[in-house]
């Protein structure tokens, strides 16, 4: 499958190549996600905080994206033999000048969210803020970038998942449910599936350039194991919480796309490689209807656990 195109430089066709707004699912599902749980778990939501969270979170993948492909290009990183989807810069669709103005107003677009965060959550955000911006840059910015080692997938579980379903639910309640966890760690570890099939594609690519993903640490057979557990695991996870609380049954909605998922790593060891960009772009949609689902459940539980005069009602006023 050929995934290059014809695009007119600086069209709107090309920045969206630039910031791959496909991913930005990937920023925005746990957001969703420890919003709804705070409603469920704490009856609190408020509607600008959710917004200005979610604001926040597709900026800073908007950011990372732009960095990956900008730098990618820097570092003459390609060789000719990778299937991805192209890369703006690399294509000539946006020039490296503007390129870099648009990661510097973008990065600046992070810091005021950050600002506005932080004014709601205190000290905790700060620390998540500082930290996503950071390593969204240093992703494949910087002297030694993060795309080159094995920590990928880790990273991504750990700010796609725990901290930006942790902190999404810390934002609204200025609380702390270890319970937070679990779909915490679900929506990491397809956000870190995500990552892996990517860097699974490029595996011979990778190696040639000198980048030392997991995939290519683990070999082919073994990372097609470890994709099944990534994919599986979330749902082992959320069944984990109905016999906590009875209350907690509509979170089994997610199982409603476990037979989506059961195809995946099927598709995955017999897709060509020219094909597994599909695989990707099904393992975030799988996250997308996972979190979708769990959202749903999550404030089915709330109206089931909480009489209504206990869940906030003034979910528009301002959160300062």
């Amino acid at each position: 499958m050929n995934n290059k195109k014809e695009i007119t430089p600086h069209s709107l066709s090309a920045w969206l190549a630039f910031m791959r707004p496909s991913t930005f699912w990937i920023a925005a599902t746990p957001v969703l996600v420890g919003s709804s749980f705070a409603l469920a778990l704490n009856g609190k939501f408020n509607f600008w905080t959710f917004l200005f969270t979610l604001f926040g979170a597709i900026l800073i993948q908007a950011m990372s994206n732009m960095v990956n492909d900008y730098a990618y290009n820097v570092r003459k990183a390609e060789n000719g033999t990778r299937v991805g989807l192209p890369r703006a810069t690399s294509e000539g669709w946006i020039s490296m000048s503007s390129a870099k103005k648009a990661i510097s107003f973008t990065i600046l677009l992070c810091a005021l969210f950050g600002i506005l965060l932080v004014i709601i959550g205190g000290i905790p955000i700060a620390l998540i803020a500082i930290l996503s911006i950071i390593c969204g840059y240093c992703y494949m910015g910087g002297p030694k970038p993060i795309a080159y080692t094995c920590l990928g997938e880790f990273l991504v579980l750990l700010f796609y998942g725990l901290f930006a379903v942790g902190g999404s639910y810390w934002l609204q309640t200025h609380s702390f449910n270890i319970i937070v966890l679990v779909p915490g760690l679900s929506l990491g570890l397809l956000g870190a599936a995500v990552l892996f099939v990517n860097n699974y594609r490029d595996l011979d690519h990778d190696k040639s350039v000198g980048r030392h993903t997991l995939v290519a640490v683990c070999g082919r057979k073994v990372s097609e194991a470890l994709y099944m557990f990534m994919i599986f695991l979330p749902f082992v996870f959320i069944g984990w919480l109905v016999p906590l609380n009875h209350n907690c049954w509509p979170f089994l909605f997610v199982l409603l796309v476990l037979p989506q998922a059961s195809m995946l790593p099927q598709y995955l060891k017999k897709y060509p490689q020219e094909r597994i960009t599909e695989v990707m772009l099904k393992t975030i949609k799988l996250e997308l209807l996972f979190g979708f689902l769990l959202t749903l459940g999550a404030i089915a539980v709330a109206f089931l656990s909480w009489p209504p005069e206990i869940l906030n009602a003034s979910i528009f006023n301002s959160p300062f």
